[in-house]
């Protein structure tokens, strides 16, 4: 079988863009479709995460404008970057999917399970949050000035261990076996296209601003029909756990799992363990 480490890079032409993607995995009534973090592309996926979900359903992953093997200039809004993945998906001729959004991916998500809920058949949020509202938590000022600094330098891995995981022993041990899969895709004639710097990762935070402290965006939650099940570690410090539980509350049917001794990169953390709980949620 194709893995995330060995499938070509794919491209389809999206409001005239050439937009990259990967599709791959076994047959499925519908495919999942992954949307990605901050300053995240293709090339920095975890591939036991990916092909551990591929073994039952077809996954498809890409490369948002401006980002990875893309054309085009990152949108510094989350709407915009909603309406890439919903015409990516028109291009491709795929009527309906399954999505799992990861940090801001999940605000992708949420916009997608409200703004077009006819080509949604089941959300996946991770370690993500809404709009400002009641109960919303923000993280803490030298959390955000973190992951937002040094942005024409791609992050280190010292930096994705304190942002991603939790610091236990254990929970870094596995941060840091991320971090090597993450570097495993070598394709012949595809250069790596890492982390995204630069004024695309600085229209990115623009976007995630804008997201969190619009209220619009946490009112339209009770907009969203379709099964939800929201994840998060049990301390995530990029987007506050207690959101996690802020949104399973204000979405009309989600679940919640929180994993212990994680943080916000919690499915990466345990990935077979996580597939494994997605594919009950997917098929359930």
């Amino acid at each position: 079988m194709t893995t995330l480490q060995t499938v070509p890079t794919s491209f389809v032409s999206v409001n005239g863009l050439k937009i990259a993607y990967r599709r791959f995995g076994a047959s499925s009534p519908l495919p999942l479709v992954y949307v990605n973090h901050l300053r995240g592309s293709m090339d920095t996926l975890d591939p036991l995460l990916f092909n551990t979900i591929a073994k039952s359903r077809e996954v498809i992953v890409y490369d948002s404008a401006g980002i990875g093997h893309s054309e085009g200039t990152v949108p510094d809004s989350i709407p915009e970057m909603a309406a890439i993945v919903v015409n990516l998906l028109t291009a491709l001729e795929i009527p309906k999917a399954d999505f799992i959004g990861f940090s801001m991916g999940g605000g992708i998500v949420q916009h997608i399970g409200y703004e077009y809920p006819q080509i949604v058949n089941k959300l996946v949020l991770a370690g993500t949050q809404p709009g400002i509202g009641e109960g919303v938590a923000l993280p803490p000022r030298e959390v955000l000035e973190s992951a937002g600094a040094n942005n024409d330098q791609p992050p280190t891995e010292d930096d994705m261990m304190n942002l991603f995981f939790y610091p236990s022993e254990t929970s870094l041990a596995l941060g840091h076996a991320w971090w090597k899969r993450i570097h495993e895709r070598n394709v012949e004639g595809e250069p790596r296209k890492a982390y995204l710097t630069g004024t695309g990762a600085q229209a990115q935070l623009a976007a995630i601003f804008k997201y969190t402290t619009d209220t619009s965006n946490f009112e339209r939650l009770a907009d969203i029909k379709a099964p939800v099940l929201v994840t998060n570690g049990h301390t995530d410090i990029m987007s506050p756990t207690s959101n996690s539980f802020v949104l399973q509350q204000n979405i009309a049917n989600a679940h919640l799992h929180l994993y212990p001794d994680a943080g916000h990169g919690h499915l990466f953390q345990v990935p077979e363990l996580y597939a494994k709980e997605l594919e009950l949620f997917l098929n359930n």
